[in-house]
């Protein structure tokens, strides 16, 4: 796995976070994500919800939200991963409220069980106290050398 390059966001509602500011991919159309990780086992993952991120209803996308989920497990998995990588072979979403513009979403959770092959995790995602999906998701870890299929 590459070495992810994080900076320190210094003001506005991040203040004192970490952010990949040049994100490619998937990821960076619909972040910025933000990380805080000042103890290893509580990890957050975070975004604000921007009018791209609504849906026809003027609340935040579902798909958005399971993108975040999505992206948090790895977040949540990499202690366990080394210089490994992995795949999603299952993702479980309960959707409890909804976010709006403006809202900062907060990721936590935690891995429950890391096997050889596969890690399992849940988490939430909330706006201050306020649970707007809860999550469950499994991991397949891949292999360091490529096995020839596509």
């Amino acid at each position: 796995m590459s070495e992810r390059k994080l900076e320190t966001v210094t003001e506005g509602d991040f203040a004192g976070w970490v952010m990949e500011p040049d994100r490619e991919g998937f990821n960076g159309l619909i972040g910025p994500y933000y990380y805080q990780a000042e103890d290893p086992a509580n990890v957050k993952v975070a975004f604000k919800a921007e009018k791209h991120h609504l849906n026809g209803g003027g609340t935040v996308h579902g798909g958005c939200l399971l993108t975040l989920a999505d992206t948090s497990l790895f977040i949540f998995a990499l202690p366990h991963l080394g210089e490994g990588a992995a795949v999603t072979l299952q993702l479980d979403a309960q959707f409890q409220s909804p976010g709006r513009e403006g809202d900062i979403i907060v990721a936590t959770g935690e891995i429950t069980r890391a096997g050889k092959t596969v890690i399992f995790g849940r988490g939430e995602l909330k706006i201050g106290d306020k649970v707007v999906m809860s999550f469950t998701g499994i991991l397949s870890r891949k292999p360091t050398q490529p096995s020839g299929d596509a």
